[in-house]
């Protein structure tokens, strides 16, 4: 299994390391072996993947960081989803109104909420609005 570990824990491990390879095992030469290896050298040796604690915290939900979309926008988006699954989700609905809705769906899940607050075309899949 591999484990994930900062700069500074790969550090501290390296450090322990030699510790005992100089105190434990009275092993001069891999003590001086692990001393000379870098932090990334000795973390591939001992199969450790090494993170950036900053990357480890930053998430893809809508924060505003960076992400176009703030936790309000993901709310307005699962509600749209919802209501146009909802709607599509009859046993009478057709082939072709399921797809469109699921068309509409994913739509909706790769490119956001939009601005404009008019359902025009909420009829392709059992909407109530009959603009035309």
């Amino acid at each position: 299994m591999k484990k994930y570990l900062t700069r500074e824990q790969t550090q501290t491990a390296q450090a322990r390391a030699v510790s005992f390879a100089k105190n434990v095992l009275e092993d001069s030469n891999l003590a001086d072996d692990l001393e000379s290896l870098t932090p990334e050298e000795y973390a591939d040796r001992r199969g450790i993947t090494i993170t950036d604690p900053l990357e480890r915290r930053i998430t893809n939900m809508a924060n505003g960081n960076g992400n176009s979309m703030t936790k309000v926008d993901t709310k307005d988006v699962c509600d749209q989803l919802q209501d146009i699954l909802s709607e599509a989700y009859m046993p009478e609905a057709s082939r072709e109104e399921l797809a469109a809705a699921i068309g509409d769906a994913l739509d909706l899940l790769a490119n956001g909420p939009t601005d404009d607050t008019d359902d025009t075309d909420d009829d392709s899949y059992g909407g109530d609005d009959d603009q035309g």
